[in-house]
Order: C-alpha cells, then sequence, then structure tokens
C-alpha cells in the first residue's frame, strides 16, 4: 500500500461545513469546509482541502502529525505562552 495520496485543490462536489469547538474559540466567528478526500475506516491518513474564515482558536492534536500546504491565505502559530 503506497503512503502517498493525490489530493483535487479543486475537489467538484459539496464540502462539510463546520466551526470550533466552543472550548476551542479565543475570538472571532470562523467557519470551516471540508472536502475529505481520503478517508477508508482503519487508515491513519486522512487527507483532503479544508478551508477557513478569519478567526483564533486551539489546536489540540496530541500526537497526531499533520501535515499542510497553504493554497493561499495566511496561518499565524502560536505555541501556549509563546511567540508567533
Amino acid at each position: 500500500m503506497s503512503l502517498l495520496k493525490t489530493i483535487d485543490p479543486n475537489p467538484s462536489f459539496a464540502p462539510q461545513e463546520s466551526g470550533p469547538l466552543p472550548e476551542r474559540l479565543i475570538a472571532g466567528n470562523p467557519t470551516y469546509k471540508t472536502w475529505t478526500q481520503d478517508a477508508a475506516r482503519g487508515e491513519t491518513i486522512k487527507t483532503g482541502v479544508w478551508e477557513a474564515t478569519p478567526g483564533e482558536t486551539h489546536s489540540i492534536k496530541g500526537e497526531l502529525f499533520e501535515f499542510c500546504h497553504i493554497l493561499s491565505g495566511v496561518i499565524e502559530l502560536t505555541p501556549e505562552g509563546g511567540e508567533r
């Protein structure tokens, strides 16, 4: 099984729409759209396209590894208690 996945940056199907959990919201009113392209049951890899409107949230990943390729826009990451 290959770990390489092809991602369509312009999916033709409707996204799942959501927002942050209330306990993770810091500021603003961000909304999210997710176009999941690989979510086979039991696999540890999940790929797709994710879109967010401006806002500030806590991101809690735990032991997960996440790779992001920013197609457009800006993201600022700040460790808790640290600097941007």
